[in-house]
């Protein structure tokens, strides 16, 4: 399992208190806890990487994996729920999304909440599995989505809340690039030449690619369709293209180097 020391970090001693309180209080009922969404991006991105991400967060999103609703209710019981919502509650002045997974999940990769709200879950089970541990300030260590996990969590909300906003789809490029900067770009000139050499020495595609192709290790083969049909269709992919931001022409060029990853 990979690890990333980002205990000097001030700016993340708020979050690392938050956490430290929900990872107490997810030991205790014996469920494990994954830092994802912005806050996961945030800190491999920032901190681990060095650049700065297009678009900031003020909340923090959680994934649990469960074996029964039960178990959530166990860790979530004693947390302030906020108003209008199953799975956003306040800790410590901080709100922080809730997002089960695990045994409770449907054949088609989606959970139920008890209001009948449906979300899709897939990925996550992934992640976990894949998670890297960052040391956070009061020498906290988190389990943190990976970028090539935080890539397919992003491409699956950009498919489901793209008609609001096309936050998700920013954050991938941001995912994606981050895979030719700091220690990746380092990577790929020791340990992944291949891809620099196929995209003419290209590090912003090579890395694409790279991510990708990690991306892709992470999925049994028989779920790689659930991926690769949002890439493979033309009017996503050109939609998804568009929504990233800055040219349309280079953000076809890096998915289409994200989509060979998983050949």
């Amino acid at each position: 399992m990979r690890s990333f020391n980002a205990s000097t970090a001030a700016d993340l001693q708020p979050i690392a208190l938050v956490l430290a309180e929900l990872q107490r209080r997810a030991e205790e009922c014996g469920v494990e806890i994954m830092v994802v969404g912005a806050t996961s991006r945030d800190i491999l991105i920032r901190h681990v990487v060095g650049s700065v991400p297009e678009r900031a967060t003020a909340d923090i999103d959680v994934a649990v994996a469960v074996a029964s609703w039960s178990h959530l209710s166990k860790l979530t019981d004693p947390l302030t729920r906020l108003e209008g919502s199953e799975h956003k509650f306040e800790v410590q002045k901080t709100e922080v999304d809730v997002i089960p997974f695990g045994d409770i999940e449907d054949a088609d990769r989606t959970i139920t909440w008890p209001d009948d709200h449906r979300m899709n879950v897939f990925g996550f089970r992934e992640a976990m599995n894949a998670a890297v541990r960052v040391t956070l300030p009061g020498d906290l260590t988190v389990a943190v989505a990976s970028l090539p996990a935080q890539s397919v969590l992003k491409l699956f909300a950009w498919q489901d809340r793209h008609y609001d906003d096309r936050r998700d789809a920013i954050d991938l490029k941001s995912i994606i690039n981050a895979y030719h900067e700091g220690p990746y770009l380092d990577e790929l000139y020791t340990e992944h030449v291949a891809f620099l050499e196929k995209h003419g020495h290209d590090p912003r595609l090579a890395g694409a690619e790279r991510i990708g192709s990690e991306t892709r290790e992470l999925i049994a083969p028989g779920n790689l369709d659930f991926v690769t049909d949002i890439l493979d269709s033309p009017e996503r992919f050109d939609l998804l293209a568009a929504d990233m931001g800055g040219l349309i022409r280079e953000n076809r060029s890096l998915l289409a180097a994200y989509r060979q990853g998983f050949a």
